[in-house]
């Protein structure tokens, strides 16, 4: 990992300083878009934990935050949850009085009223309304949630004996059910009202009024920059202001913290690169294979490798460090084809040559008569055996013999080569110009092309890129760190 670049401390400071705010500003943005969806956590402070609910002592989150996203309560609920209180404090003071059905008979009627109209509709909570009439078929013991409710605020079941329980059921299972459904209002623009705009707008501020200066200072250091292009030198700042996908925030903020030195991503960067390249390199390099040998099939067909091969033979040639790398090569090869292909292949040959010349006597008329003759029937097969044996060894030798020769510093030599050379590039180049030859060869580098991408350039994806990737950062990691 390259050394971090040394920053001026006042720099550094002011940076971290500006990094934070801009971590308090993403954190405000990442609370307000999970707001509404976990408004019931921050209205109840509820959580399961294995299995069990747990309440949290949380402060009136909602009371203070309902307003900024335009939450208030709904009419409906709040009027049954406003008559339930009553009830409960009429049957605290005075359990037999008339007033106590007229209760009943109120909460009776919102009741059919909540299963009629769904007042959570507004607020995506028509779940919570199916959770209420649920639990309240299971206490009743009836299919109908419309007669369970109306049998629940009855006054036998809110009689003395009962009565307890019938509060404790809706005070534990009903009412919080009830308190998560809220209204909100709409705005002329059909979107739901949204005034988070008064909390952002002193960061929106502080922000523009800096990037502003960075601007500044960018231009009056590189004079050639236009303005435009001074702003974008920190576009990513530019996602600080973005009225919609606030979430994109996140991006400027991970920038700052690298740039400050407050958290360092190069692990984690380095880590998806990797991730990144193992998935796509196979894809990558197989597309790119195959287009590379494609484009070569193409020019071979329109003759395009002929021309550009005359071409190079008429075009000057460019040496960057004196050395003819094709004479070097050349004679590389000479040296391992004679010294050591040559003695390894020449029993092979004596055998090919062997063969030839028994083929070739036994269609001579006077080899049948020596075949006749007493004596002389295994003569031809030693005469071809030493021929053939005496050739190869002189092939070899001679071999050795001329390259030795022309390996010295022998100018004449060198000077006959480089002719050989020359008249054989002449003689292959007016070869290839004849047309049967041409549309040959075209053909068989064609098919060759095809087979090499069925053979090698397909199987490119079978590779093991992550093991490929290992080795690169094993090379690419500096000495001494494991």
């Amino acid at each position: 990992m390259a050394p971090r670049k040394a920053i001026n401390p006042i720099t550094l400071w002011t940076e971290r300083l500006l990094a934070a705010v801009v971590a308090v500003n993403v954190a405000l943005v990442l609370f307000d878009l999970s707001y509404v969806p976990w408004r019931n956590f921050w209205l109840h402070g509820n959580v399961q934990v294995a299995g069990l609910q747990v309440q949290l002592p949380l402060p009136a989150i909602t009371d203070r935050y309902d307003p900024i996203k335009g939450i208030e309560p709904h009419r409906d609920t709040e009027e049954y949850l406003r008559n339930f209180d009553l009830l409960d404090e009429t049957l605290a003071v005075a359990p037999n009085s008339p007033k106590v059905q007229q209760q009943l008979n109120i909460l009776q009627d919102l009741s059919e009223d909540l299963v009629d109209e769904n007042p959570f509709q507004l607020a995506n909570k028509s779940g919570t309304l199916e959770k209420i009439k649920n639990r309240m078929r299971d206490r009743q013991g009836i299919e109908s949630a419309r007669i369970a409710f109306s049998q629940f605020w009855t006054a036998e079941n809110f009689s003395a004996r009962r009565r307890a329980d019938a509060l404790d059921f809706f005070n534990r299972e009903i009412r919080p059910l009830i308190e998560t459904n809220y209204f909100r209002g709409i705005g002329e623009n059909g979107e739901f009202t949204d005034r988070f705009w008064r909390l952002d707008l002193p960061f929106q501020l502080l922000f523009a009024l800096e990037l502003l200066i960075h601007v500044y200072f960018v231009k009056l250091r590189y004079r050639s920059l236009s303005w435009r292009d001074a702003l974008l030198w920190r576009w990513y700042d530019l996602l600080l202001f973005v009225p919609f996908w606030r979430w994109l925030r996140l991006i400027p903020l991970a920038v700052r913290l690298q740039t400050s030195q407050l958290v360092n991503f190069g692990p984690l960067r380095r880590q998806f690169g990797r991730g990144f390249v193992g998935l796509f390199a196979g894809e990558l390099t197989e597309v790119i294979a195959l287009q590379t040998v494609t484009q070569l099939q193409q020019g071979i067909r329109q003759g395009r490798w002929l021309q550009s091969a005359l071409a190079a033979s008429e075009t000057p040639y460019v040496d960057l460090n004196d050395t003819n790398e094709i004479e070097v090569i050349a004679r590389r090869l000479a040296q391992i084809i004679v010294y050591q292909v040559l003695p390894k292949v020449q029993p092979n040959f004596e055998a090919l040559l062997n063969h030839g010349l028994q083929g070739t006597l036994q269609r001579l008329p006077a080899y049948q008569m020596v075949q006749s003759l007493p004596g002389f029937n295994i003569l031809p097969n030693r005469i071809t055996e030493q021929l053939a044996s005496g050739v190869s060894q002189a092939i070899t030798t001679a071999s050795q013999g001329t390259y030795s020769t022309l390996a010295a510093d022998d100018p004449q030599g060198a000077l006959l080569l480089e002719q050989l050379v020359d008249e054989f590039t002449a003689a292959l180049v007016t070869a290839l110009q004849d047309r049967e030859t041409l549309v040959e060869i075209q053909t068989l580098l064609c098919d060759f092309l095809e087979e090499f991408k069925i053979n090698y350039v397909q199987r490119i994806g079978e590779f093991d890129f992550d093991a490929l990737l290992e080795e690169a950062q094993q090379i690419n990691r500096p000495p001494g760190k494991s």
